[in-house]
């Protein structure tokens, strides 16, 4: 079985280290992006299967995500 895809967009780089560890030890395959902009064009490429947001990142909300 394929890993499960997440995302985990973050504008600070160290919770999204910790959950990248967290993440990866439980089988994750992980992806990162440090604003809502990266996030959308990792969406559009990536395809992650569970995307993690924080709500309240510089330049944009978590309001474009469907």
């Amino acid at each position: 079985m394929a890993k499960q895809k997440i995302l985990i967009a973050d504008d600070e780089a160290q919770i999204r280290e910790i959950l990248r560890i967290y993440f990866e030890k439980e089988g994750f395959e992980v992806i990162e992006a440090e604003d809502g902009a990266a996030a959308i064009l990792k969406v559009q490429s990536e395809k992650p299967d569970i995307l993690l947001l924080d709500i309240m990142m510089p330049g944009t909300t978590a309001a474009p995500f469907p």
